[in-house]
């Protein structure tokens, strides 16, 4: 009877080991989906978790979707395993371009065109950058301009006897072209064709620029994830450079306490929405290009000490040179996290300020919402044309993850698909407009 009962217990332990194995290889791998983009390097640990905090620059200024043209279709397309452009990236890091010229400019119909060039390859930034930037961040010296322009998509020919690279401007319908040799065209179809989130869309040339179009319903998930909290001391070491605080002041004001390091350093906590305000007065030179501006901005990214992964690059307004990034779920950016997005930076001849939140996304759990079906594109507009809105005012029209702060639970975040709208310069879902 003992025999058998430690054959028994053995068997039942080898179960238990089994399903522990299996569970956190499961664990693991969901995570593994929802945190792409996390390289290896320095880690930091809050609240006893260990978070990656490096990201190489050029994914956070990387072009968040990727659109194939074909004979007469168009698809945008995403990898859950791993990022794409990222792979892409590395492609153009071994290409030789030459030959740059300026192939037209305010030709809309001539760039609907090219955005429909069959067999073709789409990069799209979800704002506009330069040429001089996409030189600096794939290593290509020879492709720098002497003066830099802006950007906003960059499309490769893939079926042609001669490859080039399209750079195109949606602002002023700008096309330039660059002549391409030495890809792997044979590992970028195989890039393309290994997708795991396919959908038809349609980029349309509008008074706006251009309009990306879905053109059937989509369903999407909703998504949560557990959040901690950063501690306020974090901030301090990291960007008051006081590891000690033996020179730090700090009194509260109202809500929020703020933290001042000698003339030039000043930190707000807001302690009801946990979004923070630092400033670095010492700042004042503001670099004079795009590409040492954005080295700055990384530079910056990484001393707040956040983590990187899942952030890109959102809108760069190059006028009152401030850049606002977003954290990306399932390919799709994040509203809501705080007043102004994940992290915005501005500079001036004043200084140098960031606005970031201490909240953090950590990993993702079980939702138990069902899948939302968003309606195509056109649905929307009708929806809000016959609202009352003038559809000519309408600037841009986006899918976004809605960020909502779990009812149940505080250190829960619900992300939930929906259809954002920017009318006079304003962000909101479609369902705000409209109620």
């Amino acid at each position: 009877m003992k025999r058998f009962s430690n054959i028994v217990l053995r068997f039942f332990l080898i179960i238990a080991i089994v399903i522990s194995l299996v569970l956190s290889w499961l664990i693991w791998t969901n995570n593994a989906k929802y945190q792409q983009g996390v390289q290896s390097g320095t880690v930091q640990t809050v609240n006893r978790r260990t978070l990656a905090t490096t990201k190489a620059m050029n994914e956070i200024f990387a072009p968040t979707k990727i659109i194939i043209s074909q004979q007469k279709t168009q698809r945008l397309i995403y990898n859950y395993k791993y990022s794409t452009v990222r792979e892409l990236f590395t492609q153009f890091k071994k290409a030789r371009l030459s030959n740059f010229e300026r192939i037209s400019v305010n030709d809309s119909l001539r760039y609907q065109q090219l955005l429909h060039q069959k067999n073709s390859l789409q990069l799209v930034y979800p704002t506009a950058i330069t040429i001089n930037t996409v030189a600096h961040l794939t290593a290509q010296k020879h492709l720098q301009q002497r003066h830099d322009y802006e950007i906003q998509r960059i499309i490769l020919t893939l079926k042609n006897q001669r490859h080039y690279l399209y750079f195109l401007n949606d602002h002023n319908f700008a096309i330039y072209r660059v002549r391409e040799q030495k890809l792997d065209y044979n590992q970028i179809q195989k890039l393309i064709q290994d997708n795991n989130f396919s959908v038809p869309v349609n980029t349309q040339v509008n008074a706006h620029g251009v309009q990306l179009l879905y053109l059937k319903p989509i369903n999407l998930k909703p998504v949560s994830y557990l959040i901690t909290i950063q501690n306020n001391n974090n901030y301090i070491s990291n960007l008051l450079n006081s590891k000690q605080g033996a020179d730090i002041t700090s009194h509260k004001v109202d809500n929020q306490t703020v933290y001042r390091s000698g003339m030039y350093r000043l930190l707000a906590v807001n302690n009801k929405n946990d979004e923070v305000a630092f400033s670095d007065y010492s700042k004042t030179n503001v670099p004079k290009n795009v590409p040492d501006l954005f080295d700055e901005t990384y530079r910056s990214l990484v001393k707040i000490g956040n983590p990187l992964n899942g952030l890109y690059l959102y809108s760069y307004d190059r006028k009152n040179q401030s850049l606002l990034f977003r954290n990306y779920v399932e390919g799709f950016p994040i509203f809501q996290q705080s007043k102004t997005g994940s992290v915005k930076i501005d500079f001036s001849t004043n200084g140098q300020t960031l606005f970031f939140s201490k909240k953090i996304l950590q990993v993702p759990v079980p939702a138990e919402q069902k899948r939302v079906r968003l309606p195509a594109t056109t649905d929307i507009i009708m929806g809000l044309k016959d609202n009352g809105f003038n559809i000519h005012n309408i600037q841009k029209i986006v899918i976004g993850y809605k960020w909502s702060d779990d009812s149940q639970n505080h250190e829960i975040v619900d992300l939930t698909p929906s259809y954002y709208v920017k009318i006079n310069d304003q962000w909101k879902t479609y369902e705000d407009w409209i109620s």
